[in-house]
Protein backbone atom coordinates (compact mmCIF):
# COMPACT_ATOMS: atom_id res chain seq x y z
CA UNK A 1 0.00 0.00 0.00
CA UNK A 2 1.51 3.67 -0.92
CA UNK A 3 2.67 5.58 2.04
CA UNK A 4 -0.15 8.45 2.09
CA UNK A 5 1.90 11.06 4.47
CA UNK A 6 2.96 13.78 3.12
CA UNK A 7 6.87 14.31 2.29
CA UNK A 8 8.90 16.32 4.76
CA UNK A 9 9.94 19.55 3.19
CA UNK A 10 12.39 20.56 5.70
CA UNK A 11 9.96 22.77 7.92
CA UNK A 12 6.92 23.12 10.04
CA UNK A 13 3.54 24.37 9.94
CA UNK A 14 4.91 27.57 11.75
CA UNK A 15 7.99 28.21 9.53
CA UNK A 16 10.48 26.10 12.03
CA UNK A 17 13.58 24.31 10.45
CA UNK A 18 13.35 20.40 11.17
CA UNK A 19 15.11 17.00 10.16
CA UNK A 20 14.60 15.10 6.92
CA UNK A 21 14.67 11.41 6.89
CA UNK A 22 17.09 11.00 3.22
CA UNK A 23 18.57 7.66 3.29
CA UNK A 24 19.35 4.58 5.88
CA UNK A 25 22.72 2.75 5.77
CA UNK A 26 22.70 -0.44 7.12
CA UNK A 27 21.80 0.62 11.19
CA UNK A 28 22.64 4.28 10.37
CA UNK A 29 20.38 6.90 9.33
CA UNK A 30 21.43 10.15 7.26
CA UNK A 31 19.29 13.22 8.28
CA UNK A 32 19.56 16.86 7.08
CA UNK A 33 18.69 19.84 8.49
CA UNK A 34 18.50 22.76 6.55
CA UNK A 35 21.80 22.65 4.32
CA UNK A 36 23.48 20.53 7.30
CA UNK A 37 23.73 16.55 6.87
CA UNK A 38 23.75 14.15 10.65
CA UNK A 39 24.17 10.99 10.95
CA UNK A 40 21.67 9.43 13.29
CA UNK A 41 22.15 5.46 15.26
CA UNK A 42 22.84 3.82 18.71
CA UNK A 43 25.85 2.14 20.19
CA UNK A 44 26.11 1.28 23.99
CA UNK A 45 22.50 1.63 24.36
CA UNK A 46 23.60 5.68 23.34
CA UNK A 47 22.15 8.08 20.30
CA UNK A 48 24.54 9.28 18.61
CA UNK A 49 23.94 12.15 16.46
CA UNK A 50 27.17 13.45 14.69
CA UNK A 51 26.95 16.61 12.30
CA UNK A 52 29.10 15.80 8.98
CA UNK A 53 31.33 18.12 7.62
CA UNK A 54 30.15 17.91 4.02
CA UNK A 55 27.47 17.31 1.47
CA UNK A 56 25.53 14.48 0.52
CA UNK A 57 27.98 12.22 -0.99
CA UNK A 58 30.43 12.24 2.52
CA UNK A 59 27.27 11.88 4.43
CA UNK A 60 26.98 8.64 2.33
CA UNK A 61 30.43 7.72 2.73
CA UNK A 62 30.86 8.24 6.31
CA UNK A 63 27.39 6.45 6.98
CA UNK A 64 29.16 3.61 5.34
CA UNK A 65 32.01 3.36 7.47
CA UNK A 66 29.66 3.67 10.59
CA UNK A 67 27.24 1.19 9.69
CA UNK A 68 30.28 -1.19 8.49
CA UNK A 69 31.72 -0.64 11.90
CA UNK A 70 28.31 -1.17 13.84
CA UNK A 71 27.83 -4.14 11.93
CA UNK A 72 31.80 -5.40 12.57
CA UNK A 73 30.62 -4.26 16.45
CA UNK A 74 33.47 -2.37 16.07
CA UNK A 75 33.90 1.43 17.74
CA UNK A 76 32.29 3.68 15.37
CA UNK A 77 35.07 5.84 13.49
CA UNK A 78 33.03 8.75 14.88
CA UNK A 79 32.48 7.60 18.63
CA UNK A 80 34.19 8.99 21.66
CA UNK A 81 34.47 8.10 25.19
CA UNK A 82 32.81 11.32 27.15
CA UNK A 83 35.29 12.25 30.22
CA UNK A 84 34.96 14.34 33.08
CA UNK A 85 37.18 17.40 33.49
CA UNK A 86 39.28 15.62 36.38
CA UNK A 87 40.44 12.13 33.89
CA UNK A 88 41.15 14.70 31.24
CA UNK A 89 43.48 16.70 33.49
CA UNK A 90 45.12 13.82 35.00
CA UNK A 91 45.95 11.60 31.78
CA UNK A 92 47.19 14.96 29.66
CA UNK A 93 49.37 15.33 32.78
CA UNK A 94 50.84 11.84 32.88
CA UNK A 95 51.53 12.22 29.16
CA UNK A 96 53.65 15.10 28.83
CA UNK A 97 55.71 13.86 32.63
CA UNK A 98 56.02 10.51 31.64
CA UNK A 99 55.68 10.00 27.69
CA UNK A 100 56.68 13.24 26.33
CA UNK A 101 58.99 13.40 29.42
CA UNK A 102 58.75 17.57 29.57
CA UNK A 103 60.84 18.90 32.89
CA UNK A 104 59.04 18.71 36.11
CA UNK A 105 59.09 22.71 37.06
CA UNK A 106 57.18 22.59 33.25
CA UNK A 107 54.58 19.75 34.22
CA UNK A 108 53.84 21.93 37.76
CA UNK A 109 53.50 24.90 35.62
CA UNK A 110 50.77 22.87 33.35
CA UNK A 111 49.48 21.27 36.41
CA UNK A 112 48.87 24.99 38.22
CA UNK A 113 47.13 26.34 35.22
CA UNK A 114 44.43 22.86 34.77
CA UNK A 115 43.87 23.30 38.30
CA UNK A 116 42.33 26.34 37.54
CA UNK A 117 39.79 24.61 34.65
CA UNK A 118 39.29 22.02 37.09
CA UNK A 119 38.14 24.58 39.72
CA UNK A 120 35.78 26.62 37.57
CA UNK A 121 34.10 22.86 36.08
CA UNK A 122 32.32 22.43 38.73
CA UNK A 123 30.70 25.97 38.73
CA UNK A 124 30.27 25.85 35.14
CA UNK A 125 28.36 22.44 35.76
CA UNK A 126 30.59 21.11 33.25
CA UNK A 127 30.47 17.34 33.80
CA UNK A 128 32.25 16.39 30.69
CA UNK A 129 34.84 17.76 28.49
CA UNK A 130 32.80 17.93 25.22
CA UNK A 131 30.25 19.89 27.12
CA UNK A 132 32.63 22.95 27.36
CA UNK A 133 31.57 25.63 24.56
CA UNK A 134 32.78 28.57 23.43
CA UNK A 135 31.32 30.72 25.28
CA UNK A 136 32.23 28.56 28.13
CA UNK A 137 35.67 30.59 27.81
CA UNK A 138 34.53 33.31 27.64
CA UNK A 139 32.85 32.90 31.01
CA UNK A 140 35.82 30.94 31.94
CA UNK A 141 37.94 34.08 30.86
CA UNK A 142 35.57 36.31 33.34
CA UNK A 143 36.07 34.10 36.66
CA UNK A 144 39.59 33.69 35.93
CA UNK A 145 39.80 37.88 36.23
CA UNK A 146 38.27 37.62 39.41
CA UNK A 147 40.28 34.90 41.03
CA UNK A 148 43.73 36.09 42.95
CA UNK A 149 46.37 34.17 43.60
CA UNK A 150 50.37 34.24 45.17
CA UNK A 151 52.84 35.03 42.57
CA UNK A 152 55.19 32.20 41.55
CA UNK A 153 53.02 29.31 42.99
CA UNK A 154 54.49 30.57 46.64
CA UNK A 155 52.20 29.19 49.79
CA UNK A 156 52.21 32.27 51.65
CA UNK A 157 52.60 36.10 50.61
CA UNK A 158 50.32 38.95 49.11
CA UNK A 159 47.26 37.56 46.85
CA UNK A 160 46.98 39.32 43.60
CA UNK A 161 44.51 39.19 40.54
CA UNK A 162 45.70 37.67 37.25
CA UNK A 163 47.34 39.88 34.82
CA UNK A 164 46.72 38.75 31.38
CA UNK A 165 49.87 37.01 30.64
CA UNK A 166 48.84 34.34 33.57
CA UNK A 167 45.48 34.13 31.74
CA UNK A 168 46.88 33.56 28.64
CA UNK A 169 48.71 30.71 29.53
CA UNK A 170 46.16 29.19 31.15
CA UNK A 171 44.19 29.41 28.14
CA UNK A 172 46.74 28.03 26.19
CA UNK A 173 47.44 25.17 28.44
CA UNK A 174 43.68 24.22 27.93
CA UNK A 175 44.13 24.63 24.06
CA UNK A 176 46.72 21.85 24.23
CA UNK A 177 45.11 19.71 26.80
CA UNK A 178 41.57 19.61 24.43
CA UNK A 179 44.00 19.07 21.28
CA UNK A 180 45.80 15.88 22.82
CA UNK A 181 42.69 14.63 24.23
CA UNK A 182 40.53 15.06 21.01
CA UNK A 183 43.51 13.92 18.60
CA UNK A 184 44.72 11.10 20.04
CA UNK A 185 42.40 9.66 22.80
CA UNK A 186 38.94 10.85 21.44
CA UNK A 187 37.48 12.02 24.38
CA UNK A 188 36.14 14.83 22.00
CA UNK A 189 33.85 14.07 18.97
CA UNK A 190 35.82 14.31 15.92
CA UNK A 191 33.68 16.80 14.57
CA UNK A 192 33.82 19.16 17.36
CA UNK A 193 36.38 22.00 17.46
CA UNK A 194 38.30 23.13 20.46
CA UNK A 195 36.52 25.85 22.33
CA UNK A 196 40.11 27.19 23.29
CA UNK A 197 40.99 27.24 19.44
CA UNK A 198 38.57 29.38 18.49
CA UNK A 199 38.53 31.81 21.24
CA UNK A 200 41.26 35.24 20.28
CA UNK A 201 43.86 34.54 23.40
CA UNK A 202 46.83 36.70 21.69
CA UNK A 203 44.11 39.60 21.85
CA UNK A 204 43.35 39.22 25.46
CA UNK A 205 44.46 42.74 27.30
CA UNK A 206 44.38 44.25 30.31
CA UNK A 207 42.39 47.47 30.70
CA UNK A 208 44.42 50.54 30.69
CA UNK A 209 47.64 48.36 31.76
CA UNK A 210 50.65 49.07 29.37
CA UNK A 211 52.09 45.50 28.07
CA UNK A 212 55.30 46.49 26.78
CA UNK A 213 58.08 44.68 27.92
CA UNK A 214 61.10 46.71 29.65
CA UNK A 215 64.84 46.01 29.75
CA UNK A 216 67.50 47.75 31.91
CA UNK A 217 68.45 51.34 30.43
CA UNK A 218 71.73 51.75 30.60
CA UNK A 219 71.39 53.44 33.84
CA UNK A 220 69.60 51.06 35.67
CA UNK A 221 71.95 48.44 34.60
CA UNK A 222 74.40 50.04 36.34
CA UNK A 223 72.42 50.92 39.35
CA UNK A 224 71.60 47.28 39.51
CA UNK A 225 75.23 45.97 39.49
CA UNK A 226 76.30 48.94 41.70
CA UNK A 227 73.72 47.90 44.17
CA UNK A 228 75.07 44.13 44.26
CA UNK A 229 76.98 42.17 46.72
CA UNK A 230 79.95 40.50 45.66
CA UNK A 231 78.30 36.75 45.93
CA UNK A 232 74.98 38.40 43.96
CA UNK A 233 77.90 39.84 41.39
CA UNK A 234 79.48 36.18 40.47
CA UNK A 235 75.37 34.85 40.57
CA UNK A 236 73.85 37.48 38.06
CA UNK A 237 77.18 38.25 35.66
CA UNK A 238 76.44 34.57 33.63
CA UNK A 239 72.92 35.05 33.42
CA UNK A 240 73.05 38.81 32.03
CA UNK A 241 76.59 37.45 30.10
CA UNK A 242 74.93 34.15 28.64
CA UNK A 243 70.95 34.89 28.79
CA UNK A 244 71.20 31.67 30.73
CA UNK A 245 68.16 30.44 32.49
CA UNK A 246 67.72 30.36 36.17
CA UNK A 247 67.98 26.57 36.69
CA UNK A 248 70.81 26.42 33.85
CA UNK A 249 73.07 28.38 36.13
CA UNK A 250 72.25 26.11 39.35
CA UNK A 251 72.85 23.16 37.88
CA UNK A 252 75.94 23.87 36.29
CA UNK A 253 78.64 21.37 37.43
CA UNK A 254 82.33 21.46 37.56
CA UNK A 255 82.55 19.04 34.90
CA UNK A 256 80.58 21.10 32.79
CA UNK A 257 83.52 24.21 32.85
CA UNK A 258 85.81 23.31 29.68
CA UNK A 259 89.25 25.64 30.27
CA UNK A 260 91.05 24.08 27.70
CA UNK A 261 88.37 24.57 25.65
CA UNK A 262 87.37 27.29 26.85
CA UNK A 263 83.72 26.60 26.75
CA UNK A 264 80.84 26.26 29.18
CA UNK A 265 77.96 23.16 28.27
CA UNK A 266 75.03 23.52 29.08
CA UNK A 267 72.79 19.90 29.05
CA UNK A 268 70.22 18.49 30.79
CA UNK A 269 70.94 16.32 34.71
CA UNK A 270 68.54 13.80 34.30
CA UNK A 271 70.24 12.10 37.85
CA UNK A 272 68.65 15.57 39.33
CA UNK A 273 65.35 15.19 37.67
CA UNK A 274 66.33 18.05 35.82
CA UNK A 275 66.41 19.52 32.21
CA UNK A 276 67.01 21.84 29.79
CA UNK A 277 63.79 23.19 28.84
CA UNK A 278 64.29 22.39 25.63
CA UNK A 279 66.47 18.69 25.74
CA UNK A 280 69.05 20.57 23.45
CA UNK A 281 72.49 20.29 24.77
CA UNK A 282 74.25 23.61 23.61
CA UNK A 283 78.04 25.41 24.28
CA UNK A 284 79.10 29.05 24.68
CA UNK A 285 82.11 29.86 24.67
CA UNK A 286 84.38 31.74 27.89
CA UNK A 287 84.85 35.00 27.59
CA UNK A 288 88.01 36.23 29.88
CA UNK A 289 86.40 37.95 32.52
CA UNK A 290 84.15 34.81 32.99
CA UNK A 291 86.92 32.68 32.83
CA UNK A 292 88.56 34.82 35.31
CA UNK A 293 85.46 34.51 37.45
CA UNK A 294 84.76 30.42 37.45
CA UNK A 295 88.84 29.65 37.98
CA UNK A 296 87.97 31.75 41.05
CA UNK A 297 84.75 30.04 42.12
CA UNK A 298 85.92 26.49 41.30
CA UNK A 299 89.50 26.89 42.91
CA UNK A 300 90.57 23.37 43.56
CA UNK A 301 87.32 21.63 43.89
CA UNK A 302 87.13 18.49 41.27
CA UNK A 303 83.00 17.85 41.64
CA UNK A 304 79.85 19.73 42.62
CA UNK A 305 78.12 22.75 41.94
CA UNK A 306 80.15 25.86 40.22
CA UNK A 307 78.09 28.49 41.74
CA UNK A 308 77.56 27.86 45.70
CA UNK A 309 74.86 29.16 47.98
CA UNK A 310 75.84 32.17 49.84
CA UNK A 311 76.59 30.25 53.43
CA UNK A 312 78.51 27.50 51.33
CA UNK A 313 80.46 30.66 49.60
CA UNK A 314 81.34 32.42 52.99
CA UNK A 315 82.75 28.95 54.23
CA UNK A 316 79.71 29.39 56.89
CA UNK A 317 78.52 25.54 56.16
CA UNK A 318 80.79 22.79 53.70
CA UNK A 319 79.26 19.94 51.00
CA UNK A 320 77.49 17.46 53.12
CA UNK A 321 79.86 14.64 50.80
CA UNK A 322 82.85 15.15 48.78
CA UNK A 323 83.78 13.80 45.31
CA UNK A 324 86.64 12.76 43.46
CA UNK A 325 84.20 13.46 39.89
CA UNK A 326 81.00 14.83 38.99
CA UNK A 327 80.47 11.28 37.64
CA UNK A 328 80.89 9.96 40.88
CA UNK A 329 78.69 12.74 42.87
CA UNK A 330 75.67 11.92 39.98
CA UNK A 331 76.09 8.30 40.72
CA UNK A 332 75.32 8.90 44.29
CA UNK A 333 72.18 10.58 43.29
CA UNK A 334 71.25 7.46 41.36
CA UNK A 335 72.05 5.21 44.18
CA UNK A 336 69.85 7.77 46.49
CA UNK A 337 67.05 7.30 44.79
CA UNK A 338 67.67 3.24 44.61
CA UNK A 339 67.67 3.45 48.21
CA UNK A 340 64.50 5.18 48.71
CA UNK A 341 62.71 2.96 46.17
CA UNK A 342 63.79 -0.38 48.27
CA UNK A 343 62.86 1.23 51.33
CA UNK A 344 59.48 3.20 49.87
CA UNK A 345 58.60 0.85 47.06
CA UNK A 346 55.55 3.35 46.05
CA UNK A 347 57.75 6.55 46.01
CA UNK A 348 56.13 8.79 43.62
CA UNK A 349 58.14 10.91 41.00
CA UNK A 350 57.91 14.29 43.11
CA UNK A 351 58.79 12.88 46.30
CA UNK A 352 61.96 11.18 44.24
CA UNK A 353 62.72 14.84 43.30
CA UNK A 354 61.94 15.89 46.28
CA UNK A 355 65.13 13.54 48.07
CA UNK A 356 67.57 14.69 45.78
CA UNK A 357 66.74 18.37 45.49
CA UNK A 358 67.26 18.04 49.71
CA UNK A 359 70.33 16.64 48.84
CA UNK A 360 71.83 18.53 46.49
CA UNK A 361 71.14 21.58 48.72
CA UNK A 362 73.37 20.28 51.23
CA UNK A 363 75.65 20.09 48.68
CA UNK A 364 75.82 23.83 48.37
CA UNK A 365 72.91 24.27 45.54
CA UNK A 366 71.31 27.77 44.83
CA UNK A 367 67.66 27.38 45.02
CA UNK A 368 66.07 29.02 42.53
CA UNK A 369 63.44 30.71 44.71
CA UNK A 370 66.32 32.42 46.56
CA UNK A 371 67.81 34.30 43.44
CA UNK A 372 64.44 35.73 42.43
CA UNK A 373 64.25 36.87 45.62
CA UNK A 374 67.81 38.70 45.83
CA UNK A 375 67.11 39.91 42.29
CA UNK A 376 63.69 41.48 43.58
CA UNK A 377 65.24 43.12 46.19
CA UNK A 378 68.06 44.77 44.37
CA UNK A 379 65.87 45.90 41.50
CA UNK A 380 63.04 47.24 44.38
CA UNK A 381 66.77 48.83 46.11
CA UNK A 382 67.00 50.85 43.19
CA UNK A 383 63.70 51.74 42.10
CA UNK A 384 62.87 49.95 39.77
CA UNK A 385 60.42 47.53 41.09
CA UNK A 386 58.86 46.99 37.96
CA UNK A 387 61.92 44.38 36.99
CA UNK A 388 60.54 41.14 39.07
CA UNK A 389 62.23 38.71 37.48
CA UNK A 390 65.64 36.88 37.16
CA UNK A 391 64.68 36.66 33.64
CA UNK A 392 64.65 39.78 32.78
CA UNK A 393 68.38 39.10 32.82
CA UNK A 394 67.75 36.94 30.15
CA UNK A 395 65.88 39.46 27.88
CA UNK A 396 68.54 42.18 28.78
CA UNK A 397 71.21 39.77 27.20
CA UNK A 398 69.16 39.05 23.95
CA UNK A 399 68.35 42.73 23.04
CA UNK A 400 71.90 43.89 23.72
CA UNK A 401 73.27 41.76 21.50
CA UNK A 402 70.23 42.58 18.81
CA UNK A 403 71.38 46.34 19.27
CA UNK A 404 75.33 45.14 19.23
CA UNK A 405 74.13 44.08 15.36
CA UNK A 406 74.45 40.34 16.27
CA UNK A 407 73.38 37.61 13.61
CA UNK A 408 70.27 36.06 14.95
CA UNK A 409 70.83 32.58 14.34
CA UNK A 410 74.21 32.81 16.66
CA UNK A 411 72.17 34.57 19.58
CA UNK A 412 69.23 31.97 19.08
CA UNK A 413 71.93 29.37 19.40
CA UNK A 414 73.65 31.09 22.55
CA UNK A 415 70.30 31.32 24.52
CA UNK A 416 69.00 27.86 23.23
CA UNK A 417 65.82 28.87 21.67
CA UNK A 418 64.29 26.48 19.21
CA UNK A 419 62.89 29.35 16.88
CA UNK A 420 64.12 32.22 15.48
CA UNK A 421 60.34 33.38 16.43
CA UNK A 422 61.09 32.93 20.58
CA UNK A 423 64.45 35.13 19.90
CA UNK A 424 62.68 38.03 18.35
CA UNK A 425 60.41 37.98 21.34
CA UNK A 426 63.17 38.02 23.54
CA UNK A 427 64.51 41.49 22.07
CA UNK A 428 62.97 44.77 23.35
CA UNK A 429 64.32 47.67 21.21
CA UNK A 430 64.44 51.07 23.77
CA UNK A 431 64.01 54.62 22.13
CA UNK A 432 67.78 54.98 21.84
CA UNK A 433 68.23 51.92 20.22
CA UNK A 434 64.95 52.99 17.60
CA UNK A 435 66.50 56.45 16.99
CA UNK A 436 70.09 55.34 15.91
CA UNK A 437 68.31 53.52 13.35
CA UNK A 438 66.17 55.94 11.96
CA UNK A 439 69.07 58.64 11.80
CA UNK A 440 71.15 56.31 10.05
CA UNK A 441 68.20 55.50 7.86
CA UNK A 442 67.43 59.04 7.45
CA UNK A 443 67.40 59.96 3.49
CA UNK A 444 69.83 62.27 2.24
CA UNK A 445 68.58 65.41 1.49
CA UNK A 446 70.58 68.93 0.66
CA UNK A 447 70.37 71.05 4.37
CA UNK A 448 68.06 73.75 4.50
CA UNK A 449 64.97 75.48 5.46
CA UNK A 450 62.82 71.96 5.41
CA UNK A 451 59.92 74.06 6.99
CA UNK A 452 58.53 74.74 4.01
CA UNK A 453 56.23 72.55 1.82
CA UNK A 454 56.25 72.76 -1.83
CA UNK A 455 52.75 73.28 -3.61
CA UNK A 456 50.89 70.27 -4.72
Amino acid sequence: MKDKRPAHTGMTDKGNIRDVKVERVGKVTILRRGNTYYLYYRQNKRTERPKIEGNLTVARATAAKVAAALAEERPSPLGFERTSPQDMATAFLDYIENVKGLAWRTVDRYRAALDRFLDYCPEANIKTVDAFSESNVENFVRWLRGQTRVRNGAEKGTREHYKVGGIRFILCTCRTAYNWAGRKKRMLPPYAENPFRAFPIEQLRDDGADEELHVFTAAQEKAFWGACSPWQRQVFLPLATYGMRVGELTHLLIENVDFEESSISICSKPEMYWHVKTRRRRKVPLTVSMRALLKKLIGERKAGFVFLNEPFHRGERTPVMTFATDKAFRAHLTELIGKLLADTPEATKPQQRKAVVHFCRQMGQIPTKRLQAEFSAITAKIGCPEFTRVHDLRHLFTTRAQEAGANPLVVQQIIGHTTLEMTNRYSHFGPESKKQVVDQAAPNVDSGDTTKVPAP
